[in-house]
């Protein structure tokens, strides 16, 4: 809602429709001045996104955008504001990371988060620790966070389903629930459903994709039958065609899943060279259904940011955003100059002057295979 008149006006209104204590649920609420001067978000800041929409509505309306959130005041990103479903005590966390207090970020595998922060260390195969507050990235059910601790929930795992022709969605749906609570698995981390492209049409496994919020992924016959699995059956290959549908999609739908398209062809080209997903849960079946989940490794990730032709008005939304989502930024030290005022608290900058640019692009490959967020800046296109 965006509502051009009083703040006050605004709060009087919403003030009873309000539901306690529950941020979770709060719409985005904005308000506009009569001159069209300042964009207040008044509730939803992070979750509904009303901090987003407010810095949008001031660029299209040249006015400024009032932010009291304060991690965004501060240039930090909430914890609520990454993408990724996040339990345990957020606001104490979040308090922590503005105040300066040791913060530790600990996750078996490095994945490519924007800067957080100069106190927020990172500490790869830690747990959460009493010592001082902790942001654990972990995909394990058991791991809730508590005082002091969150959890981020990494969308680490893709579910791989084959079904007979009618399957009921409450039974595929109790079938991926049973798999998941066996392995001790987090249902937030699921990042997609996959199939057969024969099964795109499966109405259970479109309403499955639906009730959690995540895409179906469909695989042609020969891409899956390319996928080495520890459970071929030639029941499936009778039907499908194909040795495997549950595992091979699984593990196909891992790869396609990491962050930004991968190098693997519609037809499983560059598949051996480039599989890394691993099957956590191996082929379970119920009476008209298989399921089994892959889990995917993070990697890093390199965006190419043209900073346009020079004037800062002419920075595309598209090159800031690369700007705030990247932990490193590689680039000449005087395009680093313009646009350092952008970057988050933390960024880690390595600039470097003229006749470099060889150099600068090796370091940023070499950064982002070490599964940093980077940008790679440079003037004009980025080509």
């Amino acid at each position: 809602v965006v509502a051009v008149m009083a703040a006050g006006a605004v709060v009087r209104i919403l003030a009873p429709l309000i539901a306690a204590g529950d941020k979770s649920s709060d719409p985005a609420i904005l308000v506009i001045d009569e001159a069209g001067r300042f964009v207040i978000p008044i509730l939803g800041g992070h979750a509904a996104g009303a901090n987003q929409l407010a810095n949008q509505l001031a660029e299209l309306l040249g006015s400024d955008a009032v932010i009291t959130t304060a991690t965004d005041v501060a240039g930090m990103p909430g914890l609520d504001d990454l993408g990724w479903p996040v339990v345990g005590d957020v606001s104490g966390v979040s308090r922590a990371m503005l105040d300066g207090e040791l913060v530790t970020l600990a996750s078996a595998h490095r994945w490519p988060l924007p800067a957080l922060g100069e106190n927020v260390v990172e500490d790869l195969g830690a747990e959460i620790t009493v010592d001082h507050p902790t942001i654990l990235i972990s995909d394990l059910a058991a791991q809730t966070g508590g005082d002091g601790a969150v959890v981020l929930r990494p969308p680490s795992l893709v579910v791989g389903m084959g079904a007979s022709r009618g399957v009921c969605t409450d039974e595929a749906r109790r079938l991926l629930d049973e798999s998941l609570w066996d392995a001790g698995l987090a249902i937030e981390s699921v990042a997609a459903i996959a199939t057969a492209q024969i099964k795109a049409d499966e109405q259970a496994l479109i309403d499955l994709a639906h009730q959690l919020g995540v895409p179906l992924v469909t695989h042609s016959a020969a891409a899956l039958g390319r996928v080495a699995v520890p459970n071929p059956s030639d029941v499936v290959r009778a039907a499908v065609g194909v040795p495997s549908v549950s595992e091979a999609a699984a593990l196909l739908g891992a790869r396609k899943c990491l962050d930004g398209p991968g190098p693997i062809g519609a037809d499983g080209s560059g598949l051996t060279a480039q599989m890394t997903a691993e099957l956590v849960v191996t082929k379970t079946a119920s009476a008209m259904a298989t399921v089994a989940i892959a889990r995917h490794p993070p990697r890093g990730r390199l965006a190419l940011v043209g900073l346009g032709p020079g004037s800062r008005d002419l920075l595309t939304a598209a090159a800031r955003k690369e700007l705030c989502r990247a932990s490193v930024v590689v680039g000449l030290d005087q395009y680093v100059d313009q646009i350092r005022d952008l970057l988050r608290p933390g960024t880690e900058i390595l600039s470097s002057g003229l006749g470099q640019e060889e150099e600068r692009a090796h370091t940023a490959v070499a950064r982002a295979r070490d599964g940093f967020a980077v940008a790679l800046i440079g003037s004009g296109d980025a080509g």
